[in-house]
């Protein structure tokens, strides 16, 4: 099974494509609009936080604390506009100001996390879960002691992202309720998907990027700075991540909710490596687990459907499983196949071997004769 896998990756990939594209026609056909814009609102943190793990995978880095970097990102979005006891008629803070914030925020966690790692060499997945069991109880600690707050923090000064309607777009029938009313961070994430991929791709320093993840010595051989490299990798990471947080606690609910990023980092994780750290791929399977969050929050409205809210709420856990099922079948195929090729050439090469010796020989014995 595994050997045919890693032989037919390519029509697989193809047949894997069409079926993506006969379902993506199945749902618009079948499902109500609704679910299909929330599937695209939802994707939205995998998005921003697959495209923070790919870049930091790509400088040869594990960022496995994309989660703990979220999660601070919807915190100080909400700090940053929150203003209890704002006069009536007085203006609130823009949200705009808390995705700022989130952003730098999650940079300066990214910052930290490089020095720790790289500078202080720190064992990673050790670092990775202190920081996100540290953010996680740092933000239930500040929430009670700062705002005297319990699991939620929540006013009326805190205003969501408002929705962006795209004159011309919104006027096309279907894919203008599709395209349009969404908030800035959704466009944001698809504008950084083409902008990721045009500096991983098109850019000097890209291929640094990818030249240091693939093969660090080789890198520093031609005198890039690899420490610099993945240390700006990494605060760009965090960036992401913290913005894809703020969409969380600003684009969604306008409040923070104690661990409101509920495993979604490490979903993100998940999407980068089974679109093996590639922009557009990331993207394309950030629909999907967006499409299965929003799919277990609409059939969890219906009254007809025999599955506890609970079960349904384990659709994106399972669509994680399934992926990761999938990364490890075609990483074990492709070491069967190279493992093979490796015993075929080598063989081959043992044979011509024998058989020079064997000519060698022949001929030595007949000159030997004469």
């Amino acid at each position: 099974m595994l050997q045919w896998i890693a032989k037919n990756q390519r029509p697989i990939q193809i047949g894997l494509a069409v079926g993506g594209v006969i379902l993506v026609i199945i749902l618009l056909a079948f499902l109500p609009a609704s679910v299909i814009q929330s599937s695209i609102r939802l994707s939205t943190p995998f998005v921003l936080g697959s495209l923070a793990a790919l870049l930091a995978s790509r400088a040869g880095v594990l960022n496995l604390a994309i989660e703990g970097k979220m999660l601070l990102g919807a915190f100080i979005a909400v700090v940053a506009v929150y203003r209890p006891g704002l006069p009536p008629g007085e203006p609130s803070i823009d949200p705009l100001w808390g995705v700022l914030a989130a952003s730098l925020s999650g940079g300066v966690l990214g910052i930290i996390f490089a020095v720790l790692y790289l500078r202080i060499r720190i064992n990673l997945i050790i670092l990775a879960l202190a920081l996100n069991l540290f953010v996680a109880e740092g933000t239930v600690y500040f929430m009670r002691v700062w705002f005297n707050s319990f699991g939620t923090l929540a006013d009326p000064s805190i205003n969501g992202l408002p929705t962006i309607e795209i004159p011309i777009i919104d006027d096309v029938p279907v894919i203008g309720s599709l395209l349009s009313g969404y908030n800035i961070i959704v466009y944001l994430g698809w504008v950084l998907v083409f902008v990721i991929w045009l500096i991983m791709y098109r850019t000097r320093f890209g291929r640094h990027i990818r030249a240091v993840g693939e093969n660090k010595e080789a890198a520093e051989s031609v005198g890039i700075n690899v420490t610099r490299v993945q240390i700006f990798a990494l605060t760009i990471s965090g960036m992401l991540a913290g913005m894809a947080g703020a969409f969380l606690s600003l684009g969604v609910l306008s409040q923070f909710l104690e661990n409101m990023t509920a495993g979604r980092g490490w979903i993100a994780l998940t999407v980068a490596i089974f679109a093996l750290n590639r922009p557009l791929p990331a993207f394309l399977t950030s629909l999907f687990f967006g499409l299965a969050e929003a799919l277990a929050l609409y059939m969890g409205r219906l009254d007809n459907v025999p599955i506890p809210p609970n079960l349904l709420q384990m659709f994106p856990q399972v669509a994680t499983l399934g992926a990761l099922i999938l990364v490890a079948l075609r990483i074990r195929g492709s070491e069967i196949i190279k493992r093979q090729t490796f015993a075929r050439e080598f063989g081959k090469e043992i044979d011509n071997l024998k058989r020079t010796v064997v000519g060698n020989n022949d001929r030595a014995e007949q000159t030997a004769g004469d």
